[in-house]
């Protein structure tokens, strides 16, 4: 999981909880290796955090309340944010993302070491991780996980693991699995052979579809495994075998999902949940602190998807295809209506980072410029003034109200395009978005790590990612370029490519993604405002509770 970002505040001492990953090595007259340094300031903070916490009575279940959608239990075919949360429980990978500053940290792994090309990388695994069976962890268990993941063509993040030798032609047919550049070379050593450098992939190895599996998928490598799961309730429960299990708090989480907003909005007033992802009444929330808002690190935009993308049997114009007929469309587009409904209207699709080239985004539509590229467009390819042309759309069914749908028809309509607008419910939305016989369609995107590779990937040719089927030569011929530059040339190329992108008509950035959760920080520990909306269910816990100071009566 496209603005300010909110800063986050943390002391001293919660913050060397997440202390930066180091893989030089470092000088003989130091006492301490980075990872006993690393222990050091973890066992102070959970030397604080214990004083703070209740009894282990009171921490036997933590009951989370998300939106109704039965949850994908393998992680390596998912494309939700909320399979991610619920999936982080169960699953671990050799690195995990730090819900403070977000940058990668250890978790089954314990160190790397890089080549001096950049292109070779040694990751060490603990001696002590375990699947929740008590089969041991090792290189090659890893490596059999990320190779099932190549090997299904379900997978979506499957093609991040293109940059190492041999992973695209086995995933897409044409290699043997030998030949992918992933070798286990000793019970806890792997080396990953990369095509291009890549100092981004300890990031990418944070993503959920990339954590460790088992190939029996009721054996889990996280700090929980799975006890029940019903229509819509799953009950997880504290992993034995899980290495950090010594600070894992609670023992069980529950996660119940409602789309009644006044059941959820009772239950958490009455404290009988605590911590509500789903929709709820928030001016009744009896303790609005309670309310959590975050800029996510996303945005929500609207995309064409090409005719090689849509059924066989597809009824839709294949003039879409045509960046011409494209750009009059958006160019028609009520952008200042639908922007205002947004908290944080979004111009360019990729959300700006530090060292990023500010882009020429959509600012603005103007309606005669619409019907001067629609004339231009018919005139190329021999279309008739007259002739209407069909575009059918999906949205999410609650997405825009019946008069926006109207006038974005009304702006349409004036270029001869008859607009269909499916609504398409939430829960199914995604699911049927890949099949579905649309020519446009809305997406919110949550970036899965802190670089813009993380949107641009969406449309690079040959990415598992691309729903959208578009092809652009120029533009992946830039990813590649990007992939081998230094980090300051690095961000222009990718600046690059997603101006083309752009003048291509592909997409249509709509707003910069919010979250929010009803959750009461007085009570919870463990928990934080970030940009990807992550809160790793292994850090969890009920605080003791605080004497109120107008409680105190001085003496």
């Amino acid at each position: 999981m496209f603005k300010n970002l909110k800063k986050i505040v943390v002391s001293l001492l919660c913050t060397s909880l997440l202390f930066p990953l180091v893989s030089q090595e470092f000088g003989p007259g130091q006492e301490l290796t980075p990872e006993e340094l690393l222990e050091l300031e973890n066992a102070r903070e959970r030397q604080a955090e214990d004083k703070d916490k209740l009894s282990a009575e009171l921490q036997q279940n933590f009951i989370i309340v998300e939106p109704l959608r039965p949850h994908e239990l393998n992680p390596q075919l998912t494309n939700y944010a909320s399979d991610s949360q619920f999936l982080d429980g169960l699953y671990e990978g050799l690195f995990r993302t730090s819900p403070i500053n977000l940058e990668p940290q250890y978790a089954i792994a314990k160190e790397f070491k890089i080549s001096r090309d950049k292109k070779r990388w040694t990751i060490i695994l603990r001696d002590d991780v375990f699947f929740s069976n008590g089969e041991k962890i090792t290189a090659e268990a890893v490596r059999d996980s990320w190779l099932r993941m190549l090997a299904n063509p379900y997978a979506p993040y499957s093609s991040l693991f293109d940059i190492v030798r041999g992973a695209e032609a086995f995933r897409t047919g044409r290699g043997n699995y030998d030949e992918v550049g992933i070798y286990a070379t000793a019970e806890n050593a792997l080396s990953i052979y990369l095509n291009t450098p890549a100092n981004y992939l300890p990031k990418i190895l944070c993503h959920t579809a990339f954590t460790i599996t088992h190939s029996n998928p009721q054996v889990y490598s996280g700090a929980y495994e799975l006890e029940i799961a019903t229509e819509r309730k799953y009950i997880l429960k504290k992993n034995p075998y899980y290495w950090d299990k010594a600070n894992v708090t609670l023992e069980r989480i529950t996660f119940v999902q409602s789309e009644n907003a006044d059941d959820n909005t009772y239950y958490y007033n009455t404290g009988a949940v605590d911590w509500v992802t789903a929709n709820v009444n928030q001016q009744k929330i009896l303790n609005p602190s309670s309310i959590q808002f975050n800029a996510n690190f996303g945005t929500g935009f609207l995309y064409f998807r090409v005719s090689n993308r849509k059924p066989a049997d597809s009824k839709t114009s294949k003039l879409w295809d045509y960046p011409e007929f494209r750009n009059a469309v958006l160019e028609a587009f009520p952008w200042e209506t639908i922007h205002k409904k947004y908290l944080i209207p979004a111009t360019t699709l990729v959300y700006p980072l530090p060292g990023y080239p500010q882009i020429d985004g959509f600012d603005y539509t103007d309606a005669i410029e619409a019907s001067l590229k629609m004339k231009d467009a018919r005139e190329k390819y021999g279309i008739p003034e007259d002739e209407k042309i069909p575009l059918v759309m999906h949205v999410f069914e609650n997405e825009f109200s019946e008069a926006e749908e109207n006038e974005i028809k009304s702006a349409l309509e004036v270029l001869g395009v008859e607009l269909e607008i499916q609504r398409i419910p939430s829960y199914d939305y995604y699911a049927s978005a890949e099949t579905a016989d649309a020519d446009i369609l809305i997406t919110s995107w949550i970036g899965d790590f802190a670089d813009p590779l993380a949107f641009l990937e969406l449309f690079r040719g040959n990415s598992t990612m691309n729903s959208s089927g578009w092809k652009n030569s120029e533009f992946d011929m830039l990813l590649e370029q990007a992939a081998i530059a230094g980090e300051e040339e690095r961000m222009k190329l990718l600046g690059q490519a997603e101006t083309i992108l752009l003048d291509s008509g592909m997409v249509l950035p709509l707003y910069r993604s919010v979250a929010s959760s009803v959750i009461n920080l007085q009570e919870v520990g463990g928990w934080f405002i970030n940009a990807f909306d992550v809160h790793p269910l292994k850090y969890l816990y009920k605080k003791q509770p605080k004497l109120k100071s107008d409680n105190v009566v001085m003496r």
